[in-house]
């Protein structure tokens, strides 16, 4: 008949008439989708670019005839090549109909990133061997969040850095040399803190009085950091938490463990402190969720910062969720 399409011969043809196929396929699936290429324009512009990458079969099997060889290469190994090639392209776009190219690159780039190590998630650690009593672990517990962030063990007391380097940073945060200047700001944190002003303007928001501190100093970071964990699901308007204190208790328990390596505390005084943060955080909350929670709105808090608040829920978030998390293994009334 003569509109009937003849068989496809030629390398050329086939290609042709395979994405040919390949377009109507993806014509009848995308339709006329707003801001598409035009399909025709796509496979005009395919097709040339085939045809120009594509090396013209007739001439080289000519030339063969002529000269037996074309500089070396058999022209029916290029002819396979070509071949090759255009299969790979015919995938290619059926990996793009089909969605698998996009998966395939999305898994692609997660291995690449597990394999650099730039893996997001947060890694609750362990010692090799456990060598703290039970009443320890618990204790330890309540300085996990900050022992998470720093990558060290959650149930071990021992550390890599060198004493120096406590004593250097001790005293460039809080101005603490000794022993006596470590149990002031144990005491400073206990009372005040980065707690005591959020405190203040939380209880404004809710319509209560402050009981200390000054609600104007954090108004604005408190107002920032609890629109940001409510519009983000860290917790609702009523799960909002009533204090940021957890924060510095956090703070307290790591410190205790940091003036020890400083060579400010003894072992007992340690645990002491430690003891000191695990009563007062009872006395405020009923669960490690609740601890946890405030922890990161303190943080996000302390400098109005919602990336320090991201970061410590997901820290909470690890030590809530995680089979190996003290949190998960130690119940809070424990």
């Amino acid at each position: 008949m003569a509109n009937e399409k003849m068989k496809p011969q030629s390398p050329e043809e086939i290609a042709r008439a395979a994405q040919e196929a390949a377009l109507e396929r993806m014509r009848a699936m995308m339709g006329s989708i707003p801001g598409m290429p035009d399909m025709g324009d796509m496979q005009a512009q395919i097709m040339a670019q085939m045809q120009a990458a594509m090396p013209n079969l007739a001439e080289i099997q000519a030339q063969q005839a002529a000269m037996g060889t074309l500089g070396g290469v058999d022209a029916a190994a290029v002819a396979e090549a070509a071949r090759h090639n255009m299969a790979q392209a015919a995938a290619t776009i059926q990996a793009m109909q089909d969605g698998s190219l996009e998966k395939e690159l999305r898994e692609a780039n997660a291995a690449a990133l597990d394999w650099l190590g730039e893996d997001e998630g947060w890694e609750i650690r362990h010692a090799a061997t456990c060598r703290l009593t039970a009443e320890q672990r618990r204790l330890m517990a309540f300085a996990a969040p900050l022992l998470v962030y720093n990558d060290e063990a959650v149930d071990a007391v021992g550390s890599e850095v060198l004493p120096e380097t406590y004593r250097a940073q001790l005293q460039s945060w809080w101005n603490i040399t000794d022993r006596d200047s470590t149990l002031g700001i144990v005491q400073w944190l206990l009372h005040e803190g980065h707690h005591a002003d959020a405190d203040a303007a939380l209880a404004l928001m809710r319509g209560d009085q402050p009981e200390a501190g000054d609600p104007e100093e954090k108004a604005e970071d408190v107002q920032v950091i609890a629109e940001f964990m409510i519009e983000n699901g860290y917790c609702t308007a009523e799960t909002l938490p009533r204090t940021a204190i957890a924060w510095d208790l956090v703070r307290i328990a790591n410190l205790g463990r940091w003036a020890l390596h400083a060579g400010y505390l003894s072992e007992e005084e340690m645990w002491q402190v430690m003891q000191v943060a695990a009563d007062t955080a009872r006395e405020h909350f009923s669960s490690w969720e609740e601890y946890g929670r405030s922890f990161a709105f303190g943080r996000g808090v302390w400098h109005g910062d919602e990336e320090d608040c991201q970061t410590a829920w997901e820290i909470v978030t690890a030590l809530l969720d995680e089979e190996t998390s003290p949190w998960r293994q130690i119940p809070w009334n424990a």
